[in-house]
């Protein structure tokens, strides 16, 4: 096998010089990547050999700490404001692209390469990357409002977006919304006058990026993932009083009923109060479905988030309270999509709320190649044959995790 990451006096292209350029163009055409917190990356040790699927780091996420009133110093308070909570930042996707890279695209100048085979191929990976983590962002975000046909102001769901943000107590600061070309067409009026333009911003949307607004920069990209819903009937309650955590027991539905990861419900007398003050806000909280259920009778336990935490247990305070009190049995819940539907989102978020990293994968033994490392992306360029029938093939690698670090500083804006 031709070794072609040594460069000759020809000029050949180079593995080294085909993966730094395929990682620029990778974070380039990925709107999700590069506006959400990939800071991670640092905490895995730097190794030269690359990693493997299943390495992870857990992410700690600060309680939301109870004031004591008086001046005695509680205890219980105390240890209630000592619980961190984290989540698990897996690296558990890898994605590939074949790359035509014989001796023939060797031969050519890096621009000409760009243009009729590393572009391409690019663009197909990124596409599917940035896809992946959208769906897997968008269907764990709690806070949805729909943006009606006839909105007194074309971006008042996003005012109310805005507000469910606020109210969850999320960073002003870096918010993003991403949104189709189909929900940009019906926000976007003729003059521009909605929006201001950030010359910052604009820099590192080359495409897509359409203005600031309500707090929002606002970005185009078709690669949100439109929400499909399960079939089940509109009379489900919750079945059995004093539920908490994050699984609900529900009753009122029937064999072969499903319920999709990402579906949105409130439940009668459950409203949502201040992180700290824990007073309602006199509006339903809503909790988004984690995981696909199939119903195999009349009853189904779901995941859901927020987890169900009374803002006390007897008289304890306890931290990161969602709720004044768990629900009443047999209370209704409500699912905000109808059923068996497909519906077009945007998605607002805070750079802090979904996190990723990216990191290097090995040169296979017997392999030519090169891996990048780079602050901007971290990926892999391969050659390999098969002597024996004549066959040598290229392929773009890249090994990646996801998580959602606080799903209530996001919000859904669904299109009626």
């Amino acid at each position: 096998m031709s070794n072609y990451s040594k460069n000759d006096s020809n000029n050949v292209l180079t593995h080294d010089m085909v993966a730094k350029e395929a990682a620029a163009m990778l974070v380039e055409e990925s709107q999700f990547i590069k506006s959400i917190n990939r800071e991670r990356e640092k905490e895995f040790k730097k190794d030269t050999q690359g990693y493997k699927k299943g390495e992870s780091v857990r992410i700690k996420i600060p309680p939301v700490p109870i004031v004591t009133k008086g001046h005695v110093f509680n205890e219980d308070d105390a240890n209630e404001n000592a619980k961190e909570r984290h989540v698990t930042l897996k690296m558990d996707t890898q994605m590939f692209v074949a790359l035509q890279f014989g001796m023939a695209e060797q031969a050519l100048t890096m621009t000409k390469f760009k243009e009729r085979f590393l572009r391409p191929a690019v663009n197909s990976l990124a596409t599917d990357i940035d896809a992946d983590l959208l769906k897997r962002a968008i269907t764990t975000v709690n806070n949805t409002t729909v943006m009606q046909a006839n909105e007194i102001h074309p971006l008042g769901a996003w005012g109310r977006a805005r507000a469910m943000l606020q109210r969850n107590l999320a960073p002003s600061s870096k918010r993003m919304t991403l949104l189709s070309s189909e929900i940009t067409n019906r926000i976007v009026d003729p003059s521009g006058n909605l929006f201001n333009p950030t010359a910052e911003i604009a820099k590192q949307y080359k495409e897509g990026y359409i203005g600031r607004a309500r707090g929002f920069e606002f970005v185009e990209s078709e690669h949100i993932f439109r929400q499909q819903t399960g079939s089940h009937a509109k009379n489900i309650k919750v079945k059995g009083a004093n539920q908490t955590g994050n699984t609900l027991t529900l009753s009122g539905l029937s064999n072969g009923d499903t319920i999709k990861a990402g579906e949105v419900f409130t439940i009668a007398g459950v409203e949502h109060i201040h992180p700290i003050t824990r007073q309602s806000y006199q509006v339903p909280l809503q909790f988004v479905v984690l995981e696909d259920v199939d119903v195999g009778g009349t009853t189904a336990t779901v995941k859901i988030f927020p987890e169900i935490t009374p803002a006390s247990i007897g008289n304890q305070l306890k931290g990161n309270a969602t709720v004044l009190a768990s629900p009443a049995n047999e209370a209704k819940v409500t699912f905000l999509m109808d059923s068996d539907s497909l519906i077009e989102q945007a998605l607002c978020y805070g750079r802090d709320t979904f996190a990723s990293a990216f990191v290097p994968l090995k040169v296979v033994e017997g392999c030519a190649g090169h891996t990048v490392n780079a602050s901007s992306m971290a990926l892999r360029v391969q050659t390999g044959g098969d002597w024996k029938n004549d066959f040598e093939g290229t392929r773009i690698d890249v090994l990646y995790g996801f998580a959602t670090i606080r799903n209530n500083h996001g919000a859904r804006i669904l299109a009626s």
